[in-house]
């Protein structure tokens, strides 16, 4: 026994060691989250109509309008406490629906937590194989090792899907895509598909009315080559071929990233599968929530804000966070990849930036030499302190004395503790000579803008002029903060606004005028909340004035991004 007992003692050191380091890391974060709370959005599971609330719209816009993000973030536990979630991006996911019609000038809502079970689990403290993004729960010593020790097993020992295979069982709620192509195997029918997705390698089928979630699977089920454990939650889709692209990502062993497009049937074709750059130096697993999509390419970023431990990190704390660093004076590589057979083709370094969204992009050749230019824009941030920045997400602040600690050291590259989130990233515009592989020019859009968003007609096209987005504007002893809607004129520099103060204005969907004429003909949907209260605005999309509104409720309704249909499900602005 004695024997046993010495044998065991280092290994029982090393294990309190890592507990030791996964308290300093919560107590890290616990100091930026505390004192904050989000609030819980209410469900409402059965339709209710809902009458204008002032103003008119269009008699031509009749569709439907999907928003995701999360809505439950206080959940009660058996034991009678409350675990409450301080991350805006660990809530549970919402899905929200609004059908409007406008001959009627109605507007039907209904909405539904995607994660129910996830809650009971949640309920009974159980996180078995849970990571989250930012959220770190207090446990005692048996219950961390019990937690890493399930993650471990289900990542690096037998690497697998969660448990759990509810269809309510996961957290997926960050964009919505409406006629996504599910698996060729599946077995087809004519009901409408409706597909939520999210950064990791899983994706939730959703009935389309209902919301009733009804299916959880991975890109390994469409082909079993599509391993890893990450992937994008924005794909890429081509109107013409009717093909998504996207990627799945392993942060270990080895980096790794397997790029493919996938047909309206759903028949994947592997377009590169690489773990080196084209130069032969190491692909290290970024952070990658978007990317670019252009006539013969597929460009995705590694930015500087990569998975520096191979992940170890995401399996003693079960926070994505914790594994993150911005590797200062490092590139931002571009990795072209070709939707014609050849694989990987460059990787261009170019300055280092990241981005949560990109927005345009499309190729030309250069007059003079004939080489092929890549111009890719999209929402720009110059650090990677934006990811602790974002734990309040979507919940506006009112006016008054700012009490935020200013950052004293680094945590991972990034200040800590995180300046106090004040604006958004801007809106650049990179462009690459793919020809001779180098990084030619990037050129300022706009400053201060997210959620990027166009006329999905002027997709890939390099006359497309408009873009629409959101900017921040924090609170002062003087005002509430204000998150606007923002209208980007790109020949001429234009910059038209809407927003008013303490509005918090969701990424903006535009929709066009059916006999419109002009790229900016149409009108743009936003849900806006205003404190405790949530609107739908329907806005003028050339002038942004607002047209109408609706209140759907006096609670507060974070979402994402959304997407939208017409009457006949057909697919007009998706995300």
């Amino acid at each position: 026994m004695i024997f046993v007992a010495l044998a065991a003692s280092p290994i029982l050191y090393v294990i309190y060691n890592l507990y030791s380091k996964y308290n300093n890391v919560y107590k890290k974060y616990q100091d930026v989250f505390s004192g904050y709370e989000m609030k819980d959005t209410p469900e409402t599971e059965d339709p209710i109509t809902l009458e204008l609330t002032a103003g008119s719209f269009p008699s031509w816009l009749n569709g439907i309008m999907y928003r995701v993000g999360p809505g439950k973030f206080n959940i009660k536990q058996d034991d009678g406490s409350t675990l409450v979630i301080k991350h805006a991006f660990d809530g549970l996911s919402f899905m929200h629906r609004f059908r409007i019609d406008g001959t009627t000038q109605t507007l039907k809502y209904n909405s539904r937590c995607l994660a129910k079970s996830m809650e009971k689990d949640l309920a009974q403290n159980s996180f078995k194989g849970l990571i989250f993004f930012g959220f770190i729960p207090v446990l005692s010593f048996s219950r961390w090792l019990y937690h890493f020790w399930a993650r471990l097993d289900q990542y690096v020992l037998r690497p697998r899907s969660r448990a759990s295979n509810k269809a309510d069982g996961h957290n997926v709620g960050v964009t919505v895509t409406p006629n996504f192509p599910l698996p060729s195997k599946w077995e087809k029918n004519n009901q409408s598909v409706l597909v939520s997705k999210t950064d990791a390698n899983i994706l939730q089928k959703i009935h389309a009315e209902t919301l009733v979630p009804e299916k959880v699977f991975t890109y390994t089920t469409y082909d079993t080559k599509l391993k890893g454990q990450l992937s994008a939650a924005h794909h890429q889709s081509d109107p013409d071929t009717k093909e998504i692209f996207n990627f799945t990502l392993s942060y270990n062993p080895k980096p790794r990233l397997i790029v493919f497009s996938t047909s309206e049937a759903g028949k994947v074709t592997v377009l590169a599968d690489f773990t080196q750059r084209t130069d032969k130096s190491n692909f290290q697993a970024p952070y990658i929530h978007s990317f670019w999509l252009t006539k013969n390419y597929v460009i995705i970023p590694e930015s500087p804000l990569i998975y520096k431990d191979k992940g170890i990190n995401m399996l003693l704390n079960g926070n994505i966070i914790s594994s993150m660093t911005w590797e200062k004076n490092s590139p931002t590589y571009f990795h072209v990849i070709s939707r014609n057979g050849a694989g990987l083709v460059a990787s261009i370094p170019g300055p280092a930036f990241f981005t949560f969204h990109v927005s345009n992009a499309f190729e030309t050749a250069d007059p003079a030499t004939g080489d092929i230019i890549l111009t890719l824009d999209c929402a720009s941030f110059s650090d990677g302190n934006i990811v602790n920045q974002v734990h309040k997400f979507g919940a506006s602040h009112y006016k008054g004395p700012d009490h935020t600690p200013k950052p004293s050291s680094e945590f991972n590259g990034t200040a800590y503790p995180p300046p106090r989130h004040v604006d958004f990233g801007d809106l650049n515009r990179y462009k690459l000579n793919l020809t001779q592989s180098k990084h030619i020019s990037t050129d300022l859009m706009c400053k201060n803008l997210e959620f990027p968003r166009i006329n999905q007609a002027f997709a890939g096209n390099a006359n497309n002029r408009f873009v629409y987005g959101c900017e921040l504007l924090g609170f002062t002893e003087k005002r509430d903060e204000t998150n606007r809607i923002v209208k980007v004129d790109i020949d001429t520099g234009a910059i038209t606004y809407y927003g008013d103060e303490g509005f918090y204005c969701s990424e903006p969907i535009f929709v066009p005028n059916p006999e419109g004429t002009r790229e900016d003909d149409g009108v743009l949907l936003s849900l806006v909340n205003n404190f405790d209260c949530c609107y739908l605005i329907i806005l003028d999309a050339t002038t942004l004035t607002e047209l109408a509104r609706f209140k759907i409720g006096q609670f507060t309704a974070v979402t994402f991004h959304g997407s939208y249909v017409d009457h006949e499900f057909e697919s007009i602005n998706i995300n």
